[in-house]
């Protein structure tokens, strides 16, 4: 056990290791969420939360009790019902993340009552999970509210009621069945509040390497044996530079630093002051954030007549999330904010709400105070404890705290600001003016402020108030977001923000005072509700019934295990990676890291004994690049060595020890696509020209009414697994190695991993039980961290282990592929499309990896379901000198499908058409009465790709046409039209896609498995080739006939099943699944003979023991029951005879079909995005699991809405990401999730040509995603068009809040004209949306349009004559 402080408590459990999962290491993903019971000093009461593990340091555990998900329940004992109920509601795929969801709805259950729906949908603000789409794990913890859905109410019914006292029971005391009602075991294990107190009042001290630890009770009773002075607790800060205050120590998260000594207050008893009077609140220097939220409630609840107590504390509740409220002290928020230009949401809300600090600085009776609006930088010594915080009541006050962030919950905000008024009749009689991270730190507006004194709340005052508040502070840029691509950042957007939060406050405003009245859809945010229920519609066959993984309880209680959950004692590794984007290496001192006391040794390319190859290719992906390497170009994220130590601490140290030269740095380096091509920087190994080429494109442009040319980007993305590369090699005897690690491509590991070592393949072996989230990079990029466990490993001749956490597997593991396409289209003014040539280029990276194939994949993907009658596909790879992009969900089909639609969107709006429209009369159409006869070749004679290839039993029509009916798009598409009429700050749009997905088994083919059936009471285990990564599922129930519960799925092991392929493309869950069948086809026939004696022995069917008992005894017959299988299909064109000749034609195998739509709401004056409602129906033929496949299909579509709104990778010029871990990166969580989610799998259509009739799902409803850009891109026309502008516009990736908002040329909507025009003229203001549009709004209802003249280019870009602008400033000042 290490119990350094800032060593995590998730990754410093003892043998056995418990199930705190690390990924983040940021406290961002929940992953590690554990429960713990602690007394609160303030409050003088046994409390039950939820803290994140990776933030907790464990002597900061004395005198509390850790419950991890393992003390919960178990498999052994008994499931506690929040377990039960998420593995019976398909809660979870790789299960990586369970534990922590687990746990973060256990804490909510424990810390007493039942919750309501909004409160547990807003309880998952600190948890990730990339796999499903969350309703499954929302919809289980709803079923525990009082409020439940009838849904959730059958799901509870389902698994039994939950009993807490006997779920407490299952703490390991308790050994009776947990049927029995055994033993009363404490609630909670709280002891006598006074032996409590006991307990709780000793004081702790902790030394170990050059770390002190103090944790004391009490800075003034003598009897404390620590420190019993104020004056040596501020003295050892102003001494020694590297001490710190702490209270639960959550800015570790974002921040690396070494500290010497550590102060811990949360148990001293003077700073956790809780005082509540009618003149406002204190608290003491040691309360936590969630303290005050919770305080502020139930002051509100006392002083009913007042506003601002609620208002705020719902303002506190953006910062970060619950498991780090709980623990983050306001203190510490307040210090980093000034010190350290920390992006708090605290600040502003404090700073509105008036309130004040006290202080120390020497000791105890040198208290000062201090009003929040005078702590700058520089304003307390750097010493000084803050000991209390002041909010004063102010009746009649009225109180709003606005933010945006790049996505709701645990995102920092691009600007913040609060706002407070109370009211003397119609004028103000105060008010505050509060901005965070928009000035350099977070300040008050004094002008804006004076403005607003003595005003009325109306169109003028308003004006006044915005052009005031830019004139007084002083814009600060943020570098996040500004890249080698986009200088500027999201500055322009951060700009408007402030404005458009004040109209927002007035609207609050006018409403509340009753000065005028506001739809309630208009005013303050998008709000956050519940998931509903999803509507799920599925057909189940015998045998393929819907239930739970086979491995869903072991997710939910933790005992299953990942890579670097293996039992195996082993050093640590830590990479060192290269951070400039060209150059040579020149030297690596390693002198530094080796005098570190823990570290063994620093492993380099000199110590590598085979081929220093661990890509595709040779020479291009190295383990690690040395120095006598000549040729070799440092590349950003490239591995220079690896530094071993007897902790991941001290490698981590040792690591940053390293000092590395690397000559001619950044020189000539390539980062953007543009920069590639015009560099003509090609991979030319994956460099594809004319993926796809059919008919005559100039006869096809001589016969269009409209040609016409467009550019459009699309964006990459990070996997984003929970579980990072990971990897744990062995030395085994003859030089060989075994290597557990988390991939998709284990067969592909050993063999690079053979050559690595100098080994034969066989002296290799790579096991794996399954993988904590994949998607794509683990194909391959996982090969560089086992190589490095694996040289290591060889050196020292011990267990060597390599866990990236999530900034490094983001600065060395490249993603999905960003594109550059060019298109040329004619078509006719009916829509119907007559040619279309498009250009599109890839940054491939620094090397080969998959990129060949995802170029063919992309451009194989643009036609989707539509008719090209002429077309030219043209996709090149470009080489940049960044880490490797490679394979991601869904693989180049994203890519492809955004192109084809924004071609289609652009031909709609070029006609001013529907795009539903521009999409029917392009798209293959048929019979409808055909589709459901599955004997009939329902393909369409016209349905064939542009390549050539038949579009067998395509059904995409039929697919669309029932959706639309279904979901009742037409009437909602009037709906929404309705609804925008009436509202101009709030706008909806209703969206529908169809898709074609082509499937190619290539990937998997040729994997097998091997299927054992034991003699003695006919147990199976089975083995397979696929790599476990969420599908869960195995067909030898049905194929053998046995019961499910005698089944065992074994690790992947390459020394039992060889020559497997990747898992990935979807199919290998097909691949394994048929292989796994013929091997049982082969039992069943070796067990016929005996069934058949049995039954006419016994005149009935032999139980299966009985039958495999006749067929294989100790003294009896001896049958083998052992058999293998393979599945190879021949249906593509890389499958071959003998004699190298291809057995198919095409790339593809098959085609799966599917539709989608969905309804978003916008606020206009943000950009924010909330998805209302998605349908889906889908074609996967006969379902395997309906339950889990639903699940994939939902998880690919929420995966999807990340990569089209809120997934954002940004490089700088060295290309470094800036967006690295879960502080700038984010997938979506639960809101971004469509509150009402209808799936339907189709029925009564088994696929003729697939395993036990199904098609593929984990990937293909990614692109049915686009229909919720779709519908935004239909919100922002509507505001367009009501502002007078063209609503047909293009929107290139990415699609984040602050490109929506730009969409709308809105720049700042309720800005006073006159102040735009005159910062335009004077520079002050460098943005097109500024120029683009003066907007002025009354209040009163009443919207005048100030517009200079416009003209509209062909390509829908607006151009502006500013010889208007005085005009439109007289005519917005004299309104």
């Amino acid at each position: 056990m290490n119990p350094i402080p800032d060593r995590c408590s998730s990754s410093s459990c003892a043998t056995p290791r418990l199930k705190t999962q690390p990924s983040c290491l940021q406290g961002g993903c929940g992953a590690c969420v554990v429960a713990i019971q602690e007394y609160d000093l303030a409050n003088k009461r046994w409390v039950y939360r939820s803290v994140n593990s990776c933030l907790k340091p464990l002597v900061a555990c004395h005198g509390l009790s850790v419950t991890t998900v393992e003390g919960v329940g178990s498999e052994r004992r008994c499931l506690h019902q929040v377990q039960k109920r998420i593995a019976e509601n398909h809660g979870m795929q790789c299960g990586f993340c369970t534990p922590g969801m687990v746990m973060n709805t256990y804490a909510l259950l424990k810390s007493g009552g039942k919750p309501t729906a909004e409160e547990s949908m807003k309880n998952y603000d600190g948890n990730i999970c990339r796999c499903t789409g969350y309703r499954n794990l929302v919809q289980a913890s709803e079923s525990f509210c009082s409020d439940a859905s009838p849904e959730a109410q059958q799901l509870a019914e389902k698994c039994g009621a939950h009993d807490a006292d006997l779920c407490d029971k299952l703490s390991g005391r308790w050994v009776e069945s947990c049927h029995a009602r055994g033993p009363e075991h404490a609630k909670m294990d709280v002891p006598r509040q006074s032996d409590a107190w006991l307990m709780a009042i000793q004081d702790v001290s902790f030394f170990k390497e050059g770390f002190a630890w103090y944790a004391p009770m009490s800075l003034e009773d003598r009897r404390s044996t620590l420190i019993n002075r104020w004056e040596e607790a501020l003295e050892i800060k102003k001494s020694k530079p590297r001490a710190m205050y702490i209270l639960g120590d959550t800015a570790k998260g974002i921040r690396q630093a070494a500290y010497e000594v550590l102060r811990r207050l949360a148990g001293v008893t003077e700073l956790n002051v809780l005082e509540k009077t009618g003149t406002g609140l204190t608290f003491g220097g040691a309360l936590t954030i969630q303290h005050l939220v919770e305080a502020l409630e139930q002051y509100q609840e006392v002083h009913t007549q007042l506003q601002w107590p609620k208002a705020l504390a719902d303002g506190l509740k953006n910062v970060a999330q619950h498991h780090i409220r709980s623990e983050a002290g306001w203190a510490g928020n307040l210090l980093i904010t000034i010190q350290r230009g920390f992006p708090s949401d605290l600040f502003p809300c404090l700073l509105a709400a008036d309130a004040e600090i006290s202080f120390v600085t020497s000791n105890a009776r040198d208290e000062k105070r201090l009003a929040l609006m005078d702590l700058k930088p520089g304003a307390v010594p750097f010493n000084a404890l803050l000991t209390k915080l002041h909010i004063p009541n102010v009746e009649g006050a009225f109180f709003k705290y606005y933010r945006v962030g790049q996505r709701k919950w645990l995102s920092h905000c691009f600007a913040g600001a609060g706002f407070r008024l109370q009211m003397d009749g119609a004028k103000v009689k105060d008010a505050r003016v509060a901005l965070g991270y928009w000035a350099a730190t977070p300040s008050r507006s004094s002008k804006a402020e004076g403005v607003l004194v003595g005003s009325q709340l109306d169109t003028a005052t308003l004006q006044s108030a915005i052009r005031a508040l830019h004139e007084d502070l002083e814009f600060a840029e943020e570098r996040q977001f500004q890249t080698v691509d986009n200088p500027e950042g999201k500055d322009s957007y951060r700009r408007n923000l402030p404005d458009g939060y004040l109209f927002k406050f007035f609207q609050e405003a006018q409403n509340h005072f009753k000065i005028k009245s506001w739809p309630p859809e208009e005013l303050g945010t998008l709000p956050v509700k519940p998931l509903k229920a999803g509507d799920l519609k599925f057909q189940e066959a015998p045998g393929l019934e819907n239930k739970p993984q086979l491995s869903a309880m072991g997710l939910t209680t933790g005992s299953v295990r990942y890579t670097d959950d293996q039992q195996i004692p082993a050093l640590f590794g830590y990479p060192v990676l290269s951070e400039v984007a060209t150059g040579k290496l020149e030297h690596l001192d390693v002198s530094e890291a080796l005098k570190i006391e823990g570290v063994v040794d620093v492993v380099t390319a000199a110590d590598i004994p085979g081929k220093n190859c661990a890509g595709f290719v040779p020479g291009r992906v190295g383990v690690e690049i040395g120095e006598t390497l000549g040729d070799w170009r440092v590349l950003t994220g490239q591995q220079l060595a690896l530094v071993v130590a007897d902790s991941y601490r001290t490698a981590k140290r040792g690591a940053g020890a390293v000092q590395v030269k690397i000559a001619n740095a950044n020189e000539d380096a390539i980062i953007t696509l543009d920069q590639a091509i015009a560099a003509e920087s090609y991979l030319d190994s994956a460099h594809f020209r004319n993926t796809v080429d059919k008919g005559d494109l100039e006869e096809g442009f001589k016969a269009s009414d409209l040609v016409f040319e467009g550019t459009t980007y699309v964006i990459g993305q990070h996997a984003f697994p929970l579980e990072k590369q990971t990897a744990l090699a062995v030395p085994e005897e003859k030089k060989g190695m075994t290597v557990w690690h988390s991939t998709q491509g284990h067969d592909f590991t050993r063999a690079k991993l053979a050559g690595v070592l100098g080994v034969p393949g066989s002296s290799v072996v790579c096991k794996q039980s399954r993988a904590g989230g994949a998607f794509g990079p683990k194909n391959s990029r996982q090969v560089p961290t086992a190589a490095m466990a694996a040289v290591a490993a060889h050196k020292l001749d011990k267990a060597v282990r390599v866990a990236y956490e999530a900034t490094l597997e983001q600065l060395a593991v490249g993603g999905r592929h960003s594109f550059k396409t060019q298109y040329k289209v004619g078509v006719n003014k009916d829509g119907k499309i007559q040619a279309c040539n498009v250009e599109s280029w890839c940054n491939g990276g620094c090397t080969h990896d998959f990129t060949g194939f995802l170029n063919l994949e992309m451009g194989e993907a643009i036609p989707s379901v539509y008719w090209w009658p002429n077309m030219k596909i043209n996709v090149h790879a470009m080489k940049t000198n960044l880490p490797s992009n490679t394979a991601v969900r869904s693989f180049g089909s994203p890519q492809g499908n955004f192109v084809c639609e924004a071609i289609i969107e652009d031909v709609a709006g070029r006609l001013g058409k529907p795009v539903e429209e521009i999409r029917e009369i392009n798209m293959f159409l048929g019979d409808l009465e055909t589709v459901f006869f599955v004997d009939f070749p329902c393909t369409r004679e016209n349905a064939v790709t542009p390549w050539g290839q038949p579009m067998e039993y395509y059904n995409a029509d039929m697919l669309w046409k029932k959706l639309k009916q279904d979901a009742s798009f037409v009437e909602r598409e009037k709906q929404c039209e309705a609804f925008n009429a009436q509202h101009r700050w709030r706008k909806r749009g209703i969206s529908a896609v169809p898709l074609a997905y082509g499937h190619c088994y290539a990937y998997a083919a040729g994997t097998g498995a091997l299927v054992n059936i034991h003699g003695d009471d006919g147990s199976v285990t089975v083995h397979h080739g696929g790599c476990e990564i969420g599908q869960g599922t195995s067909v030898a129930e049905v194929s053998l006939g046995c019961p499910l519960d005698l089944i065992r799925v074994a690790d992947t092991n390459t020394e039992v099943v060889p020559n497997a392929r990747f898992t990935g493309g979807s199919i290998t869950t097909e691949v394994v699944c048929e292989a796994a069948r013929q091997a049982c086809k082969q039992l069943l026939e070796t067990l016929r003979p005996h069934r058949e004696f049995l039954v006419k022995r016994d005149s009935k069917e032999p139980s299966w023991p009985e039958l495999v008992a006749a067929a294989n005894a100790v003294l009896g017959h001896q049958e083998k029951l052992s058999a293998t299988g393979i599945f190879s299909p021949a249906g593509n064109k890389y499958t071959t005879d003998v004699e190298g000749n291809a057995l198919g034609t095409y790339h593809g195998d098959y085609f799966t079909y599917g539709a989608g739509t969905s309804e978003v709401e916008l606020d206009v004056l943000t950009g924010e995005i909330r998805p209302l409602r998605s349908d889906i129906l889908y074609d996967v033929g006969q379902s395997i699991n309906p339950g889990i496949e639903i699940g994939q299909l939902e998880g690919a579509f929420v995966y999807g809405i990340g990569y089209y709104l809120y997934e954002e990778p940004l490089r700088d010029a060295r290309g470094v990401e800036r967006s690295q871990g879960v502080w700038a990166y984010k997938p979506p969580m639960a809101p971004e999730v469509p509150i009402e989610f209808k799936v339907e799998l189709l029925r009564d259509n088994p696929f003729p040509k697939g395993v036990l009739g199904s098609k593929a799902i984990g990937e293909p409803p990614f692109m049915l995603a686009y229909s919720v850009l779709g519908a935004a891109k239909k919100a922002i026309a509507s505001v367009r068009k009501e502002n007078g502008l063209p609503e047909h516009f293009q929107m290139p990736m990415p699609c984040t809040v602050d490109a929506i908002q730009k969409a709308c040329l809105l720049g700042s909507a309720p800005v006073a004209s006159g102040w735009v025009e005159a910062k335009a003229r004077s520079g002050a203001v460098d943005d097109a949306r500024w120029r683009a549009l003066g907007l002025e709004l009354r209040l009163g209802g009443v919207f005048l349009v100030g517009r200079r003249e416009r003209s509209c280019k062909a390509d829908g870009q607006m151009s502006w004559d500013t010889s208007q602008q005085s005009q439109v400033t007289q005519d917005v000042t004299g309104a």
